[in-house]
């Protein structure tokens, strides 16, 4: 059976402005609107997913056919124009690791029998005949996909949808494809069948009683059998008496199949030079290249992961070296003591015996130290520093290592640091906020923090948020239920007015000066971006509003806005509850710049003019 996409015919192109889905109270499905406002796929009947910028996805569409309904699987772009169309129902599980582009889906016919699971693309092409047996799909490089099945064989992919190899249990992929070289290592699963090194055409390059295969220059290998390796030509004769000692694995165990994802690391073993027992055994590396390097000083301590590329080397005399791939000493340590900068490339030092305090660089040389300073630790974007006799960081540095000592009695807050902006406390535990540009403290107080951005701050005090700007002015009061600033020229506030028994919600969008661009009020009410599964990356600085409205007659509305930074509507949903005794969940209407959709076109939501005031802002206050 040959499962396709079909290509629907398109008009000419046009430029995208982003969208998002709305899914609003009466709907079955969401309806997918532009950043301008525009309506491009209405909510006739499935959930829209966002795949990749300027593609979406729809399943569970039915279409009816003669003998009821059929579902059908959708692809549009931006515009709401349908790219691809599939006659059953395609399911997007994870993406392949590794992968932006690929994911693994499960398939269904337009009979929903299930076919199996296979791989597809953001654009609706299923790369694969789909297989029905069970087990995984895996990205093995740029242009292979293997997969493996649960109970037994494996089979090999290019992207162009051609296998390239199938391996039938109860033999088993032990390793490849290799970067330079596009053949596999395969097994037997159990007895002592000789393993094989095969290309993708069917042809034996070398088969014997080995484990394991690895590249090692000019067309030659490194072969396992059990702990012991050996290096080889093309056609499998040893080239030197030396045997290398490793780990001691199982018989025919998919090593370097688990570790192809990580090709930098050095395979470690043991020299014997004359490949006797009686031989002085040499610590080192085996290298694809072929060559055995010695490590360039006597350890037996664990080999650390330093920096990519480089390794640190404990000495039996205490001495600490780093290497790189090739063993090649290219800095010391000097420290039994260090840990990694998640961000920067830079291994922090703290003071150890004779050595000080210091950050380094991945070649071990020393990019700043200072006298005094006992330890360093990472921050998001810096480092922060402990000086002797303290019991907390109080030296800052960024990334430009300028150093920037915060005032006596005070210490850096760990999680509250977005240079400029450091939050720093004191022994009372009082939070104070320091701007690294002014170089001073700019707020000795202010309650507690919710939210710090590098030009404004979200503090809460007496049980009310307030906003803070970067030289300590609060240019929002401390009488919020919420904040939500997009920037420091655009902030959402949510806040309670009126009175006893006659509470309020007033939903505010505010620019830098404080003026109002957009307001709602209401008996209650809600304000939040438009999340990432609706397409809200997308459309940055889109927001949905939720408030309420009952008319004179008592009658129950639902209302939710999409605005845009600019505080302009963009669509309304109206949500119109059902009276009281009746039947099901109410009626639901989309509206728009000149346009309008209902969940139920007989039988329309009537809309009061109080509703529509309402949705301009207007008769609520």
């Amino acid at each position: 059976m040959l499962l396709c996409c079909v290509m629907l015919a398109t008009g000419p192109a046009m430029a995208d402005t982003g969208a998002f889905a709305v899914r609003a109270g009466g709907f079955q499905g969401e309806a997918l609107v532009s950043a301008d406002g525009r309506l491009r796929i209405a909510p006739d009947g499935a959930s829209l997913i966002p795949l990749a910028p300027g593609r979406w996805y729809r399943s569970d569409w039915y279409s009816l056919a003669g003998d009821g309904q059929v579902p059908r699987a959708q692809w549009f772009d931006d515009q709401g124009r349908l790219l691809h169309e599939f006659a059953g129902r395609i399911h997007y599980d994870d993406r392949l690791q590794g992968s932006e582009m690929l994911w693994r889906v499960e398939m269904r016919d337009a009979q929903e029998r299930y076919l199996g699971t296979g791989v597809a693309d953001a654009q609706g092409r299923v790369h694969f005949a789909p297989i029905l047996e069970s087990g995984e799909w895996r990205l093995l490089s740029p242009d292979r996909v293997v997969w493996q099945g649960r109970d037994g064989g494996t089979r090999f992919f290019s992207l162009d949808g051609r296998e390239v190899l199938r391996i039938d249990g109860p033999e088993i992929w032990v390793g490849g494809p290799f970067t330079e070289r596009q053949v596999y290592v395969i097994c037997a699963d159990h007895g002592t069948e000789p393993c094989r090194i095969q290309d993708e055409a069917g042809n034996v390059l070398l088969s014997g009683d080995f484990d394991e295969a690895r590249p090692a220059g000019d067309n030659g290998w490194w072969l396992r059998r059990l702990d012991t390796w050996m290096r080889v030509d093309a056609a499998g004769a040893r080239v030197d008496p030396a045997l290398y000692q490793g780990p001691a694995l199982w018989p025919h165990y998919r090593l370097s199949a688990r570790l192809d994802d990580d090709r930098t690391v050095p395979l470690e073993a043991r020299r014997y030079a004359r490949g006797l027992d009686s031989d002085t055994p040499e610590r080192g590396w085996l290298l694809e290249g072929g060559r055995f390097v010695a490590l360039p000083i006597r350890t037996n301590s664990v080999i650390v992961d330093y920096c990519p590329g480089r390794w640190l080397l404990r000495g039996e005399d205490g001495d600490e070296v780093i290497v790189d791939a090739q063993a090649r000493v290219v800095g010391k340590a000097r420290s039994l003591s260090f840990n990694r900068h998640q961000a920067l490339p830079w291994r922090l030092r703290n003071a150890d015996g004779g050595a000080g305090a210091a950050i380094l660089d991945c070649d071990g040389r020393v990019l700043f130290e200072q006298a005094g300073v006992t330890d360093y630790r990472a921050a998001a974007s810096g480092v922060m520093g402990t000086l002797a006799g303290e019991q907390g960081p109080r030296l800052w540095l960024g990334a430009d290592l300028k150093p920037h000592l915060m005032p006596q009695g005070l210490r850096l807050h760990e999680d509250r640091i977005a240079p400029p902006l450091l939050v720093l406390e004191d022994a009372e535990g009082h939070s104070h906020l320091y701007n690294i540009t002014l170089g001073k403290v700019v707020a000795p107080a202010f309650g507690s923090i919710e939210a710090l951005a590098t030009d404004h701050m979200i503090f809460l005090r007496d049980g009310r948020y307030g906003m803070m700007l970067a030289d300590g002015r609060e240019v929002l009061p401390p009488d919020h239920a919420e904040i939500l600033p997009l920037s420091n020229d655009r902030v959402w506030t949510r806040q309670y007015v009126g009175h006893d028994e006659a509470w309020q919600t007033r939903i505010t969008l505010y620019d830098g000066d404080q003026n109002v661009l957009a307001q709602r009020t209401s008996e209650s009410g809600g304000v939040k971006p438009v999340p990432v599964q609706d397409g809200g990356d997308r459309v940055p600085g889109m927001f949905e509003v939720s408030f309420e409205y009952t008319d004179a007659e008592r009658h129950a509305y639902r209302l939710r806005q999409w605005l845009d930074r600019d505080g302009v509507v963009r669509a309304s949903a109206v949500h119109c509850t059902p009276q009281e005794g009746a039947a099901g969940e109410g009626q639901g209407v989309l509206l728009g710049q000149g346009w309008r959709v209902d969940s139920d076109p007989e039988h329309p939501c009537q809309l009061p003019a109080g509703v529509m005031q309402a949705l301009q802002g207007r008769g609520l206050h």
